[in-house]
């Protein structure tokens, strides 16, 4: 069933990032978030303010975050220091292009779009319009190709 595949998106509270990483890992990353770069040791530093934690677990999980190309790693002698691949913001929109191009190919284009519509015109009137906006942009944009 293709609701199974959203359930990580709606089966956590929160909003945003905070439904798509886990507790630790949404800590690492608003470290390196605040940061321009930050090594594991840093990292522990600020969070062992808060919970504590092994340097293994901060260096397992942020190894993690960049296979996931959510962190850069650049070695500097024996040292990786690591930096946020993507803003906090562009990693909602990123998560959100996946989410809508699920639903698109699960759902198909008219449903999809039709829920889309109908819940936000109940949600925010204002945004449908700037909605019809946009379409009316991408509509005069495949026009001129």
């Amino acid at each position: 069933m293709p609701a199974r595949r959203y359930s990580r998106l709606t089966g956590r509270s929160g909003k945003g990032v905070e439904k798509i990483l886990g507790e630790l890992e949404l800590a690492v990353m608003g470290v390196a978030w605040e940061h321009e770069s930050v090594t594991v040791r840093d990292v522990l530093n600020v969070l062992s303010g808060i919970r504590p934690l092994a340097y293994t677990t901060v260096m397992t999980i942020m190894g993690r975050l960049a296979e996931k190309g959510l962190l850069v790693a650049d070695k500097q002698g024996k040292t990786y220091r690591y930096r946020a691949a993507l803003t906090r913001e562009a990693l909602e929109a990123q998560a959100v292009g996946r989410v809508v191009e699920s639903l698109l190919a699960d759902f198909g284009g008219e449903i999809a779009v039709n829920q889309f519509v109908e819940k936000l015109s109940t949600v925010n009137p204002e945004q449908l319009e700037r909605l019809a906006e946009l379409a009316r942009l991408a509509q005069e944009g495949q026009d001129e190709t």
